[in-house]
Parts: C-alpha cells; sequence; structure tokens
C-alpha cells in the first residue's frame, strides 16, 4: 500500500509542478518571445504609434509630430509641464548598454529635459540599468514592453500568438505527465514492497520471489545493487534519466555514453547539480557517472562536467 501511496504523489507532484510550469513562465516567456518578434516585423511608423498611444495612456503628449521614417530623431514629450525626451530602437537585435543611457542623459542637459525614455524591443543589460540609477531616464526594454503594448495590438495579430502559446504550454503539459508516470513507475519500482506477517507467529511471511537473504544477518538487500547485471544497469540508466529530465531547469537528460549522462540545461541560471546527485547516487552502480552539463541555445556559458561520487 506504501508503494502505491508513494508512487501516486510523486506521479502527482512532478506532473502538477510541469503543468504550473508550462502554463506558467515557460507559456509567458513563449508568448512574450512571439509577441516581440510581431513588435519588430512592423515599420517604424506603426511601432511609434503604438508606443505614442501607451505613453498617452501614462499622461505624456507628444509636442511635435514628424514624419522621420526612420526615426533618427528623439521625439519631444509633455508631461505635467516638463519636456521627455523619448527615444525608441526599433529591433529586438538591440542589446543597449550604458553608452545608449549616457547619450540620453547628455542629451537631455542641452535640451533641458526634466527626464526622458529609453524604449526598445531588444534588451537593456545590467550595466545599462546601474547607468540609470539616479537619473530621471525609464528603461523600457522587451519584457517590459510586451505586456505594455499588448492591448493595444488588434486582435487579428494577439490571438495568433496567444493560440499558440496555448498550445505549446499543452504540449509541455504533456510531457510532463508523460515524465510523471515515468517517475510514478520508478519510485513504485524501488520502493521494498511490504510483506504480510502471518496470522500466529506475527513473522513475516517469504516472499516467493524475495532477494536471498544475506548469510550473516538474514536481511534483505534494500535498493538497487551495486554490481547488477546489463539489463538492470541498461533499466536503470533510463529511470535515471527520466527522473533527471522532470527537474524544473532541465530540458532533456540522456546518455551520451555508458558513464556520460548528458544534462541539457533549460535555463544557464543556478547550477542543478545539487538536485541531481540525490537522484544519481539512488543507483550506486551509476553513482560515479560523469553529468555533463549542457547549455541552452544561444547561452554562452560553456559544457561543464561534474562528478556526484569519485571512483
Amino acid at each position: 500500500m506504501l508503494q502505491w501511496l508513494l508512487a501516486i504523489v510523486a506521479t502527482l507532484a512532478v506532473g502538477g509542478a510541469a503543468t504550473w510550469f508550462a502554463h506558467g513562465p515557460l507559456r509567458r516567456r513563449h508568448e512574450t518571445d512571439a509577441g516581440l518578434a510581431a513588435l519588430s516585423a512592423m515599420s517604424w511608423r506603426a511601432f511609434i504609434g503604438i508606443v505614442l498611444e501607451a505613453l498617452r495612456r501614462r499622461g505624456y503628449e507628444r509636442v511635435v509630430d514628424r514624419e522621420s521614417p526612420a526615426g533618427d530623431d528623439d521625439d519631444i514629450l509633455v508631461r505635467d509641464g516638463g519636456q521627455w525626451l523619448l527615444r525608441v530602437k526599433h529591433g529586438s537585435a538591440f542589446v543597449l548598454g550604458p553608452p545608449a543611457v549616457n547619450e540620453l542623459a547628455a542629451t537631455m542637459g542641452v535640451a533641458g529635459a526634466a527626464g526622458g525614455l529609453l524604449v526598445t524591443q531588444g534588451r537593456i543589460d545590467g550595466d545599462a540599468r546601474r547607468a540609470a540609477r539616479g537619473q530621471p531616464i525609464e528603461l523600457l526594454d522587451g519584457n517590459a514592453l510586451w505586456p505594455e503594448l499588448r492591448p493595444l495590438l488588434p486582435a487579428t495579430v494577439v490571438a495568433p500568438i496567444s493560440e499558440a502559446a496555448r498550445k505549446r504550454a499543452r504540449e509541455r503539459s504533456l510531457a510532463g505527465w508523460l515524465a510523471a508516470l515515468v517517475v510514478g513507475v520508478a519510485v513504485f519500482s524501488l520502493l521494498p514492497a511490504a510483506r504480510p506477517a502471518s496470522r500466529t507467529g506475527g513473522t513475516p511471511l517469504p516472499a516467493a520471489t524475495a532477494p536471498q537473504a544475506d548469510n550473516a544477518t538474514g536481511t534483505r538487500p534494500a535498493g538497487p545493487v551495486a554490481n547488477p547485471d546489463p539489463a538492470t544497469l541498461e533499466l536503470q540508466r533510463r529511470e535515471l534519466a527520466a527522473a533527471v529530465a522532470t527537474l524544473p531547469m532541465v530540458a532533456r537528460a540522456l546518455w551520451s555514453t555508458a558513464s556520460t549522462l548528458e544534462v541539457i540545461l533549460a535555463d544557464s541560471g543556478d547550477d542543478p547539480v545539487a538536485a541531481i546527485c540525490p537522484l544519481v547516487e539512488r543507483y550506486p552502480a551509476l553513482a560515479s557517472s560523469r553529468i555533463q552539463l549542457t547549455p541552452p541555445p544561444g547561452s554562452e556559458r560553456p559544457v561543464r562536467f561534474r562528478q556526484c561520487r569519485s571512483y
């Protein structure tokens, strides 16, 4: 009974976590990426029109309606009697650093502006944000820009993006529940089965297929065998890869060689070894395997190798 209970709990926990992650952070990230791509594909005139409408709802008014097709000039806005400079970098490929902030601040000083706004569908890095601290400059990049502009886009643009994000979330959630079933089966198979006691003496009845008792102590070995046969070892490899793949920071896990478990990361943030090693050490025959940590596509971090237990 305990085997079934723990297996069900493990399945529900992994499946529930996968569903939350798929329909929460991953879905928002997918929709944001697709939305920024749609904004980048717009003409300059269409994009700046949406940005100005969003700022108008905040209380900004454009002073002069210029017709610069490439957006080479800063726009002058007015709010609460003060002038603000709007500088827009149109395109998702931009990565703006401190020079962009310093140039805007210098232009504000020359123009006597009360503040400035730096807007892009790309990314504004941490150094630029530190350079803007203490200055009346607001920074709006992709992650902050999409939620503000999304309500202003026509339904013909937003609906396909939302539907694609929902479909991707359903697929990821289904994959998570399949992995949860694998984890549940693994938990059920790894836990020792409880044996019923006899009615007379209370001594547990011997199981027909129980492993041979240890000659010295008369007890059964628990957990995976240290030197299993090849078929059992291969089964343990599959179970371990499936269990590691359920971790939130892991995209995939597979055995690249008989002694190397490749873990393809979903993000390049925290080191996942602390979460991976307890799973690896459940299998004594695999505990000294190499863990190859492969960063996600586009990451600048190198491939790393770890080992939970030395040979």
